[in-house]
């Protein structure tokens, strides 16, 4: 998640604790963002397969909840993150096989 910019680091000081993301690659957490923006939250663009339809539905979820735009779209960006570790090992595993 470091390496494609969306591993968040905790900065605390006393009573004051943040957490945001930085480090790792723009570019990579911009080609994220976009593809979040325009293939996994409009409807009608969204991917048909497992992936597409497991992000969309965390993004109308949260969403609904009532959380920002920016904050979700993140959220769903580092889910994405982890689902693509999980098949690139997936595929890694059947390759070595």
């Amino acid at each position: 998640m470091k390496a494609l910019g969306y591993a968040p680091s905790q900065e605390s000081s006393g009573d004051l604790q943040k957490s945001k993301v930085s480090g790792g690659s723009d570019l990579c957490r911009r080609a994220l963002w976009q593809w979040i923006f325009t293939r996994i939250e409009p409807q009608r663009c969204r991917l048909a397969n497992d992936i597409g339809s497991r992000l969309g539905d965390i993004m109308d979820a949260e969403k609904l909840s009532g959380r920002p735009v920016r904050l979700v779209r993140s959220r769903v960006a580092a889910k994405a993150v982890k689902l693509l570790f999980k098949e690139l090992v997936a595929e890694l595993v059947n390759f070595k096989n």
